[in-house]
Order: structure tokens, then sequence, then C-alpha cells
């Protein structure tokens, strides 16, 4: 019933992304050919790569939540890592395009028009934002949801790209540069944020093992039980936000069968309180 409720959840979200991207690049296509302004056009390339993110995200949801089938014995996780990689390659084809826009403008000292409805655009704009962002902060919290995260981060980067596309239109009347410059920096941002995306979504796709700390976790939680005599072949990886962990467990050799089964559950309930969502495999080996 939880996993059903989360499942929802994490689905409502994706949706309200989608028709709010939606309604924020009608909004910024009209003020971007009202007003000619770099930093609203580097502004509306991010929104357009949030709806198609958005999108790319909604279809993964629905595939990443399908259950294990003959096919996909693990699950279909890594469609939400697929899908982030997806999201960094086209956030980095942005960045040239409006890097090369600006930095024109600024070259042809263009300045934009009619200021003052633009700065009232992006006011929608931000309320609107601000209103998804808080949903996916809810949702990312109920849930872990990492493919939600993702797209928390590209709205969270729009709210404070639209803030800074507001002050570059009040500015640009007494400085002409302004605009060009903040175009530019969003750009620089896009690029940064598109980094980041690619280097989690590698990360999983390649079966990375867990950060050092995680995995000096995970041996202290077996080693607190007195029935471990040792560890081995410890490996570690994650799929979208589920944990995979799986370790040789080196036991007493008189133990029954059941008595070696009971121990490992005892230690794989006590990692799932660590790494919830985790799937475990303990293969038991005499000392």
């Amino acid at each position: 019933m939880l996993r059903l409720k989360e499942e929802g959840l994490i689905k409502s979200a994706s949706y309200a992304s989608v028709v709010v991207a939606f309604i924020i690049i009608s909004i910024k296509s009209y003020a971007w050919i009202t007003t000619e302004s770099q930093s609203m056009l580097a502004s509306l390339i991010d929104s357009l790569l949030d709806i198609s993110s958005s999108f790319i995200n909604l279809i993964a949801v629905r595939i990443a939540l399908a259950p294990p089938d003959d096919n996909h014995r693990f699950g279909h996780d890594k469609f939400q890592d697929l899908a982030i990689f997806s999201q960094s390659i086209f956030f980095l084809i942005s960045c040239l395009f409006t890097l090369f826009s600006s930095s024109k403008a600024l070259y042809l000292r263009d300045i934009p028009q009619n200021a003052e409805f633009g700065a009232n655009a992006m006011y929608l704009c931000i309320f609107l934002t601000f209103c998804l962002v808080l949903y996916q902060s809810f949702v990312v919290k109920k849930t872990g949801s990492k493919i939600i995260a993702a797209d928390k981060l590209h709205y969270f980067s729009d709210f404070l790209t639209n803030i800074a596309v507001v002050v570059s239109l009040y500015l640009s009347s007494s400085f002409w540069y302004i605009d060009a410059l903040v175009g530019i920096g969003i750009s620089l941002y896009i690029f940064y944020a598109s980094c980041q995306l690619f280097r989690d979504a590698i990360r999983n796709l390649a079966d990375e093992e867990f950060a050092d700390n995680d995995r000096e976790k995970i041996l202290q939680i077996i080693n607190a039980f007195s029935q471990a005599k040792g560890v081995h072949e410890l490996k570690t990886r994650s799929a979208g936000d589920k944990p995979f962990i799986q370790f040789h467990l080196e036991i007493d050799g008189n133990l029954s069968l059941l008595e070696a089964h009971t121990i490992s559950d005892k230690i794989a309930a006590e990692l799932i309180k660590h790494f919830p969502k985790a799937e475990i495999i303990i293969h038991q080996d005499p000392v």
C-alpha cells in the first residue's frame, strides 16, 4: 500500500511538471517576441528543455515503476538513469546555442524592448515555478525519487534564472550589456547543472560502487553481529533510486541452514534501515 502511494505521488509530480512547463513556455515565448531579450531567450531555452525533460521523465517514471518481468528480472529502475542521461545531453546542446546568441548580442550591443512587460511576465513564471518546486520537494521527501529530484533541480534553476531575467530587464535600460551577460551566465549555469546530471547518470549506468563511507557503513553493520566471522566479495551499485548490495558472509560452518539464513535475514533487515529500498543478496560461506 505504501509503495502504491509513493508511485502515485511520483506520477502526480511528473504530470504537474509537464503542465507547468507548458504554461511557462507559452508565457516566455510571447515575452521574448515582445522584448527581444537575450536573457529571456536563454530562459525560454531552459524552459523548453524543462518540458522535454518532463516528458522524458513522465515516460521513464511509468516504465521504471513497472514491476520486474521475464525480460527485466532486476526491474526497470535504470530507465530513470537513461532519462537523466538524455536530459544532460539536451542541456549541453542548449548551452552552445544560448551562449552563442548571448555573445552575439553582447558584440552587437542589442538592448531589449518593453522591459516592464517582460518583467511582469516573468513574475508569473516565478510564481508558477515556486509552487511546482515546493510540491516536488514534498514528493522527493516522501519517496526519495531521484528522477523527481532531477526534475526539481531543473525547475529550481529555472526559478533562479527567472529572477535574474527580471533584474537584467530592469537594469538593461541603464546598462546595455547586462541583458547579454545574464544570458551568458544562465548558459554557464545550465552547463554546470547538465554536467552534474551527466555524472550521476553515468555512475549508475556504469554500475559504479557506493561511496567509500557507504561501503564502510555496510561493513560496520555486518561486523556488529557476533555471528559474522568475516565478509568478502562485497559488491554495490545503484539503478535509479534503488541500491543493490551483495556479499559473501563468513559464519560458523557447523550452524544449520536455518540458523545461517536467520543470521543473514537479521543482517539484511539492519541494512535496509540504512539503505531503504535496497535489494540485498547474501551468500553464506563457512569460516
